[in-house]
């Protein structure tokens, strides 16, 4: 039996900051990153009431612009989903 895994961005305090800049849709975030980690911590709460395997897949703020150029995607949510779900397993690795 499979198990299905959702991968989760995961960013990192130190690169929080510049994520928002880089990232097309960055004024969506939280403004800090303390507020960032409080909503993510509550998904990943909800997911393990639900049964739900995840996986946090950090984004590094110099690879990913890198990744989504190779892939031809702007540089916003629908990318960070995709690279979440590709880093956990869920989706095949190629364009």
């Amino acid at each position: 039996m499979r198990v299905s895994v959702v991968g989760i961005a995961w960013y990192k305090r130190e690169d929080y900051e510049t994520l928002k800049r880089l990232f097309t849709d960055g004024e969506n975030l939280p403004t800090t990153y303390d507020d960032w980690l409080n909503r993510a911590e509550s998904l990943l709460n909800q997911l393990r009431r639900n049964g739900q395997a995840f996986r946090k897949v950090y984004i590094d703020p110099n690879k990913f612009p890198g990744w989504c150029a190779a892939r031809g995607l702007d540089i916003d949510a629908k990318a960070r989903t995709r690279f979440s779900a590709e880093n956990a397993g869920m989706l095949p690795q190629h364009g």
